[in-house]
């Protein structure tokens, strides 16, 4: 950094660091008790990544080091066996408050449909938060999982439509958005054309049938060939139906995009698979929330650019990237309207990834935004206004809801 630009980056950074984030879009923490091997195989997206030098000798592990340790009384970039031992001499509780509420995020928007059985129920999540830290949590919908769970009460295709539209309504009553995972699911090209009702009802009956086929694999535990035992939907009209009712809703549908984990085609997650369905629903009230986005965070942007219902951000690969941050979220500003870029941590399982999302995005966003002002004569009190947008403004905005108290 140029000695010019020094005098920026400490006014931003310290602007920056005091501003409350909004979260919108991760999950819940692990319930305890949390071993280590939970706690490896939680921090990055491989399978069973238990081994200690394969978490903390990489970008996210400087970065866990750098930020994380200080949290539990540690010098910055102790080692993973100091801080392991660390975690455990405080325990769940107190080493989960400490990360989060050095997070600065108020607000907590959950994907409630990866695992959730493993999960602490959101009242929990805020009682580990601490009371006083003023941590809130508001639900985000998983289509898929939904309509998993309705198969596993049907007694027909016919029926399973049925109480699908029931369960969505009821749904959105206590929801702020939803989320579809059709990226994992099949692959993100999307009909431009909602499906009719014949192909849904022809849809539904087959996946009926096939979910109570002898072994079948069911979501629900229920023994293969139980009526209504639900199998995993992969079926791309029931997934294109339930993208279609969210964006005719008017709701706000989240979508992934990008960098996941390893059962995702990433070839299959590109967002230009998506421009054909984004031109058809620009008119219908629905927003897109295009979630991480990495490698494609250019794409993203491009289509966030061209459409007015599109929207961004750079979470999860953010912390895996470490110190290399400032490149993404350099991307999210290159083409993407201010006013549509937003911050997320897709945090799952353990607190350190929250705590990381939150300080890798400061971090990052602070030096981007020092160097406009030092070489492109940003004046600092613009810059600090896009960084207040996207941490916390642009959310308020986009779900219509008062996520900060003023």
């Amino acid at each position: 950094m140029t000695a010019h630009a020094e005098p920026a980056h400490a006014e931003l950074a310290h602007a920056i660091d005091a501003m409350p984030l909004v979260d919108h879009h991760a999950h819940s923490l692990l319930r305890p008790p949390l071993t280590e091997g939970d706690l490896l195989d939680a921090l990055t997206q491989a399978e069973h990544a238990t081994d200690r030098a394969a978490v903390f000798d990489s970008q996210l592990g400087f970065a866990l080091r750098r930020h994380c340790a200080p949290a539990l009384g540690l010098a910055a970039f102790a080692d993973g066996a100091e801080y392991l031992a660390a975690r455990e001499r405080l325990g769940f509780d107190e080493a989960t408050r400490r990360l989060l509420q050095a997070s600065g995020i108020r607000t907590y928007l959950i994907d409630d449909g990866h695992a959730p059985e493993r999960l602490m129920p959101d009242a929990e999540f805020e009682r580990v938060a601490g009371a006083g830290a003023g941590a809130r949590t508001h639900r985000i919908v998983r289509l898929e999982a939904l309509a998993e769970s309705v198969m596993t009460h049907a007694v027909s295709g016919m029926d399973f439509i049925e109480r699908l539209s029931t369960a969505l309504e009821h749904a959105a009553a206590s929801a702020v958005g939803f989320k579809t995972i059709a990226a994992y699911r099949g692959g993100l090209a999307l009909p431009a054309t909602k499906p009719t009702t014949s192909e849904l009802t022809d849809a539904a009956t087959a996946w009926f049938a096939a979910s109570a086929s002898p072994g079948t694999a069911t979501a629900a535990g229920r023994g293969a060939g139980d009526p209504g035992a639900s199998a995993r939907l992969t079926d791309r009209v029931i997934i294109a139906h339930l993208a279609w009712w969210a964006m005719e809703r008017g709701a706000v549908l989240q979508m992934h995009v990008g960098f996941g984990d390893p059962d995702l085609r990433l070839d299959r997650a590109d967002p230009f698979l998506l421009q054909p369905f984004i031109a058809a629903t620009q008119h219908t009230g629905g927003r897109l929330a295009l979630l991480h986005c990495y490698p494609y965070v250019r794409e993203a942007g491009m289509l966030a650019h061209l459409y007015p219902h599109v929207y961004l951000d750079a979470g999860l690969a953010l912390a895996q990237v470490g110190a290399n941050a400032d490149t993404l979220v350099r991307e999210t500003l290159d083409l993407a309207p201010f006013s549509k870029v937003l911050f997320s941590t897709d945090a799952w399982g353990v607190p350190e990834r929250v705590l990381l999302g939150a300080r890798t995005w400061r971090d990052a966003t602070a030096g981007v935004l020092a160097a406009y002002v030092a070489d492109r004569g940003w004046p600092v009190d613009e810059a600090i206004r896009v960084a207040e947008l996207i941490a916390w403004r642009n959310a308020e905005a986009l779900y219509g809801h008062t996520f900060i108290e003023r």
